[in-house]
């Protein structure tokens, strides 16, 4: 009960933030390029939503905000720079795709969670 309070109050914090904010810690923690490449957008236009000059189109946003969340999730857990990592590197359970690729080619964020779940 207490882990799903939780699940369920940094979900609404993730959909309520501003994107200007959440784009600009993707582009420190993972770089303008892998940041752009895996939320699909171009590093101008990452870089113009992080400035909060330009606002993101509604699946612009839907894929930033689920950048975000795997990539805070992974930041929590192991460290910023396991984010970086994890994104780049082939993934067995994404049939050796790396996860920045699948989310680029539009794969369901889903799909790319349950890979960076540690499993029991």
């Amino acid at each position: 009960m207490f882990a799903q309070t939780d699940r369920g109050i940094a979900g609404r914090e993730i959909a309520v933030q501003r994107i200007d904010r959440q784009a600009e810690w993707l582009e420190v923690t993972l770089g303008l390029r892998l940041a752009s490449f895996a939320a699909g957008v171009s590093p101008a236009r990452m870089g113009r939503i992080a400035q909060g000059v330009d606002i993101p189109e509604v699946d612009e946003e839907t894929r930033l905000r689920n950048l975000f969340a795997v990539v805070s999730y992974l930041a929590a857990r192991d460290g910023a720079g396991s984010a970086y990592t994890w994104l780049t590197e082939p993934n067995t359970e994404l049939d050796g795709r790396a996860p920045a690729d699948l989310l680029h080619h539009g794969g369901a964020p889903e799909t790319v969670w349950l890979a960076a779940a540690t499993p029991f």
